[in-house]
């Protein structure tokens, strides 16, 4: 077989498998076909490459979410163009995309007169501009993205084609993945790493339609929702979903949830509303997927069994992922033998090898933390809307309530639930935690620290 380029790998490997007049993708009752998707990646490329824009060329995308924005997704890639994929926000603009995208040649903003980029719509501007000082790509990356940054600065993160087709192999390994004629909610943005290539890359491959949510709404998750036959989404998607009454997802099969833990009453409720259990992927953005448990039947704390050809090992109860080469693009990372901590406490079943997704942690772990039990219990509370708990040594759970608490009454709260488990050795105040332009709870000591309160009567730093 030849060797895959920036350039081959995409137009062969995947643009060219479906006839032209199947659904390619669908956003409420707007259809686009894979014929017109090939009409306008190429007519895109036209315009890009006359731009200047061609192989090793280094490009910054971002913008409304839209059809306009996977094609041009794809036309960078069949132009063999190395894509920096940055989330939308509102009023962003060119000078705005994250550190270290400073260097790309190119940037490609869509609909930049928008007001709510979130907002599907079918086709928007497409807005080129050269950047000074920008340089060719130097490795082989054809996607560049960008980590959670729930525990610090996000980091840029290179993908090869090699990598991403790997991936896909992976996935459609994978008992129960969306297959052809299938349709398939991607509820999450596609600047995420399981929306992109879990979500629209496998439908692609695989010939399924995905269908886009209009916005970020929960009347518009429902609608998306509605008509497919799998849901891919985060947690904060199900809980939605959870919520729509009992018939409401008639074609349903299939629901996975990814880039978050997932609270157990959330799949239990669903479960009930809807007559199918919530299944979840875990990976990193570094990684791509690294376990699966795609039908819920080992439970929500448990994320399931790793993937065909990752090797994963747990060392001192934090799991580590081995990546043949560091991931990270912009910076000089010391890389110790090829693996890399995903910096999350697990357990791994000694009879099935599944993976029970603990918490997060800073520092070496600890076999008999569950960070995530002491979360849902906190959550329980009637003052507490939410928490977030960190470990080792001490122990600190940062919780955000409105209301004046005691420590003395959350210790005894987590004791009388936790049992002889371990507990939050400190507790600390925050009227709302903070959380990352994804929606994610940010677990930075520091971060937490600049958001805690402590009002007259409200729980301080109280140790035991």
């Amino acid at each position: 077989m030849e060797a895959m380029t920036q350039r081959s790998w995409w137009g062969a490997e995947l643009l060219g498998r479906h006839p032209d007049d199947e659904v390619w993708a669908r956003a409420a009752d707007r259809e686009v076909t894979f014929g017109r998707l090939r009409r306008e990646t190429a007519w895109l490329a036209d315009v890009l490459q006359q731009y200047g824009i061609r192989e090793h060329s280094t490009v910054a995308l971002y913008g409304n979410a839209s059809f306009t924005h996977l094609w041009t997704l794809f036309a960078l890639w069949s132009l063999g163009a190395q894509v920096v994929l940055v989330e939308a926000r509102p009023g962003r603009q060119a000078r705005d995309v994250p550190a270290g995208p400073e260097r790309v040649q190119f940037s490609v903003s869509l609909g930049e007169s928008r007001k709510r980029p979130h907002d599907f719509v079918d086709e928007c501007e497409v807005l080129v501009r050269r950047r000074a000082g920008g340089c060719p790509s130097a490795s082989g990356h054809c996607l560049v993205q960008f980590s959670s940054g729930t525990t610090g600065r996000p980091k840029a993160i290179g993908r090869s084609p090699e990598s991403l087709l790997e991936e896909l192999d992976r996935l459609a390994s994978l008992e129960g993945m969306p297959r052809r004629g299938e349709r398939v909610a991607v509820l999450e943005p596609v600047s995420h790493s399981f929306g992109l290539i879990g979500g629209v890359l496998h439908a692609l491959a695989a010939g399924a339609t995905v269908v886009m949510p209009t916005a970020r709404t929960a009347a518009a998750t429902v609608r998306a929702a509605a008509d497919a036959h799998v849901v891919l989404g985060n947690p904060h998607h199900f809980r939605r979903l959870a919520r729509a009454e009992p018939g409401q997802l008639p074609h349903l099969r299939l629901a996975v949830s990814s880039g978050d833990a997932l609270p157990p009453e959330t799949p239990a409720v669903f479960s009930v509303r809807h007559g199918v259990r919530v299944g979840q992927a875990y990976g990193t953005t570094e990684t791509g997927i690294i376990a699966a448990d795609l039908t819920g039947r080992f439970g929500p704390a448990w994320v399931g069994l790793p993937v065909p050809g990752v090797r994963t090992r747990v060392i001192g109860g934090v799991l580590e992922v081995h990546v043949p080469a560091s991931p990270y693009l912009y910076e000089d990372t010391p890389w110790a033998g090829g693996w890399m901590s995903t910096r999350d406490l697990v357990t791994r079943d000694p009879h099935t090898g599944a993976l029970r997704l603990r918490g997060r942690v800073h520092g070496v772990g600890d076999a008999s933390l569950d960070l995530l039990r002491i979360e849902s219990v906190l959550q329980a509370h009637r003052h507490i809307t939410d928490a977030v708990v960190l470990g080792v040594g001490p122990i600190e759970a940062h919780v955000a309530s409105s209301a004046e608490l005691d420590g003395d009454e959350l210790h005894s709260w987590c004791r009388r639930f936790l049992g002889g488990a371990p507990a939050p050795d400190r507790f600390h105040l925050l009227r709302e935690l903070p959380r990352t332009a994804g929606g994610k709870a940010v677990r930075d000591r520091g971060v937490l620290r600049r958001h805690r309160t402590h009002p007259p009567g409200a729980c301080r730093c109280v140790n035991w």
